[in-house]
């Protein structure tokens, strides 16, 4: 077969996406013509293909070092170098290819995007704009442009984008962005709506299934996202963002084998693919394989170490490792990085909780400090008054908050930790009958056990996200998202209320079981170490005596009082000791 049969139908073969075989033929023709520089240049853009971008870089330095004016091969270099993560490289080259064809659009395009990259927004704008004057009808610089006012002013961007999709309508690039802002604004059903629409227009288009899949995942919908990820992949095999989605997947449904070679496959394809690391991290640290996360949070930590959320997760594992001091610090991070990640906060008390049993002198200064730094971060405030000793009286807000955060993993903390409360109350309460609240009902553990078709059940809880756990039970006639108290007082006529694993967030009783008065009551204390009517702990819960609360109760007209000690919990390997308590 002749040379321009060969090199041909390599091109045919390349164009069909059938790389292997196009290989092949190309390096075929290079061992007779060893330094022809368009093979050389295909077979760049075959690795290319491929994801190897480094092979592809040197495939085009060769093809350049044989033909150096030649503005294709500097931008297949540039576009390579984008790839491989070295932007001012690719910059360089993406300006060589200009300076020898000043109207390659898409040189501009790219040069634009790489500047989005670096944060240089005006640059990149202006990059854009230029290829706008060569071209106004091209839709991807007129998208990127569109879609760069995300962050200084969303109503333009959504605007522009909209306009695009009414005057391309068969171009599947506006509605991909504008899919892509809808799902960071969290709109997410409308997102999906229109991340069909995208892939309507171009159902072979990689990134439109691995948007899909993302969106699936957020709205919980985990069967779907994987069908997503999975066509991603099978459309281009080199698509990280499509393992990582599917690596998440495989560990969200506890298939960690699967993941983990996902995971590794997306870090071999790029290196410093910062959601790899921290993903494959987070599922390590799942398995209990601490150091091995701790390494990878540590490499995260190198490409993206203003990352509050790595910051927290990296100070988990140190956390576990019983390294306070570092994890500390690493929360601290966070929250100046990002002030409104409670999550931080949260791991920030439970350390100085756990540091306190150490060290309680460092615990407290440490506390002290946070609190000085940030004296408007409520949970600083807690558990600085926590370690002090103070007898304060409860917080709501903090205690809504705190639960907010500890929704997701409520049920499985409380696990392995050996929560007694519930099934303890259901023995207690037996078939129940009439109307029942479940006070503080959290996720639903109580309401699993006590409901039947003689009662009414009506669960209450200052968390959001934890009535959305509990209903997703079936087993609540009614949810109501208020402050306990305040719900009684407003609601007094149900024949039972249970309060279990609740009082202990609230100090001082008389106001509970003055609303709760007329009720007949089920309900879980701390018992306490000492005479005081109550008592803050340095882990934040409040221990009450017996005394006061036998006291509260016949002050409100109780006079059939059962009383039964029991184990509650387990707490860093120790017995937490309680009360039921059964009241009429």
């Amino acid at each position: 077969m002749s040379y321009d049969l060969i090199l041909n139908r390599a091109v045919q073969l390349f164009e069909s996406g059938e790389l292997d075989a196009a290989e092949r033929l190309f390096r075929q023709i290079l061992e007779t013509a060893p330094q022809q520089p368009d093979v050389l240049n295909l077979l760049g853009l075959v690795a290319q293909a491929k994801g190897a971008h480094l092979d592809a870089c040197h495939l085009f330095y060769q093809a350049i070092m044989q033909k150096k004016d030649n503005p294709a091969f500097y931008y297949n270099l540039a576009f390579s170098l984008k790839l491989d993560n070295k932007p001012y490289e690719a910059i360089e080259n993406f300006q060589k290819a200009l300076m020898l064809k000043p109207d390659i659009k898409e040189a501009y395009n790219e040069l634009g995007v790489i500047y989005q990259g670096l944060g240089n927004l005006s640059t990149a704008r202006e990059n854009w704009k230029k290829a706008l004057l060569l071209d106004n009808d091209y839709v991807d610089a007129n998208a990127n442009l569109a879609r760069s006012y995300e962050k200084d002013d969303l109503p333009l961007a959504l605007s522009e984008l909209k306009n695009l999709i009414s005057h391309y309508p068969e171009e599947p690039l506006p509605l991909y962005y504008l899919a892509s802002i809808l799902m960071n604004n969290r709109e997410y059903e409308q997102a999906t709506s229109v991340a069909f629409q995208a892939e309507a227009k171009a159902p072979c288009v990689d990134e439109i299934q691995v948007i899909l899949g993302m969106l699936f995942r957020h709205q919980g919908k985990i069967d779907d996202a994987k069908k997503h990820f999975e066509t991603a992949k099978e459309l281009n095999p080199f698509n990280i963002a499509a393992l990582i989605g599917l690596a998440d997947v495989s560990s969200q449904k506890k298939d960690f084998n699967q993941a983990e070679e996902l995971y590794k496959r997306a870090i071999e394809l790029d290196k410093t693919n910062f959601a790899a690391h921290q993903n494959y991290a987070e599922m390590l640290f799942k398995q209990n394989r601490k150091l091995e996360a701790l390494e990878e949070y540590r490499q995260a930590v190198i490409l993206n170490p203003k990352s509050a959320e790595l910051n927290n997760n990296l100070g988990v594992v140190l956390r576990d490792c019983q390294d306070y001091e570092q994890a500390m610090g690493l929360f601290i991070n966070a929250l100046v990085l990002e002030p409104l990640l409670e999550a931080a906060a949260v791991n920030a008390v439970e350390t100085l909780i756990l540091w306190h049993r150490k060290d309680a002198d460092t615990a407290l200064k440490i506390a002290e400090n946070w609190y000085r730094q940030m004296p408007e971060n409520i949970f600083a405030k807690h558990i600085y008054c926590c370690l002090k000793g103070e007898k304060s009286e409860a917080d709501i807000s903090y205690n809504q908050r705190l639960f907010e955060s500890f929704a997701d993993n409520y049920e499985l903390v409380m696990s392995s930790v050996g929560y007694t409360a519930p099934l303890a109350v259901g023995r207690i309460a037996g078939s129940v009958k009439g109307t029942v609240v479940d006070l503080g009902c959290g996720t639903g553990l109580v309401g699993q056990v006590v409901k039947s078709p003689e009662n009414h059940l009506t669960g209450v809880d200052i968390s959001e996200k934890m009535l959305l756990k509990a209903k997703e039970k079936g087993v609540y006639d009614e949810l109501i998202c208020q402050d306990i108290i305040s719900f009684l007082n407003e609601n007094n006529k149900f024949d039972w209320a249970i309060a279990a694993d609740v009082l202990g967030y609230l100090g001082n009783l008389e106001a509970f079981f003055a609303a709760a008065k007329g009720i007949k009551l089920i309900f879980t204390t701390e018992a306490a170490e000492n005479d005081d009517d109550f008592y803050l702990q340095p882990n934040g819960r409040y221990q009450h005596s017996s005394k006061y609360i036998e006291k509260l109760l016949k002050l409100n007209g109780y006079s059939d009082i059962f009383q039964e000690h029991l184990v509650l919990r387990q707490e860093n390997g120790c017995d937490v000791f309680g009360i039921l308590w059964k009241a009429e």
